[in-house]
């Protein structure tokens, strides 16, 4: 199994332009994270990286019901990624792909 740091990864959820994001498991609290792993290329550039870090400690510090948990910053192997907590569900794009309708209140939520 892959690990990334001291977390157990358990699927890929997806990628993009920055990075790759994991389900993944904390060994030490027993519970499922999603990890932000960025790109080694997007890393390259040293402000870039600057502003990913600068990001995910801002993130870390806010508090709100409709803003994803920041749990952990970290590096490893010149990697460096976030770990967040874990939400299921679809996301966004899925939702809009299958062309169905969605009550007003619910796209207010997504909004």
């Amino acid at each position: 199994m892959k690990k990334i740091g001291k977390y157990k990864v358990i699927e890929e959820l997806g990628k993009g332009g920055m990075g790759v994001v994991y389900r993944a498991h904390d060994p030490d609290i027993d519970r499922e994270v999603a990890i932000k792993l960025i790109l080694e290329k997007v890393l390259e550039n040293k402000d870039v990286r600057a502003r990913f870090i600068r990001e995910a400690r801002t993130a870390g510090r806010l508090s709100h019901e409709n803003i994803t948990i920041v749990h952990d910053l970290g590096q490893v192997d010149n990697k460096t990624y976030i770990v967040m907590e874990y939400l299921e569900g679809r996301d966004l794009r899925s939702i809009i792909d299958t062309k169905e309708l969605i009550p007003l209140e619910q796209k207010l939520d997504y909004a």
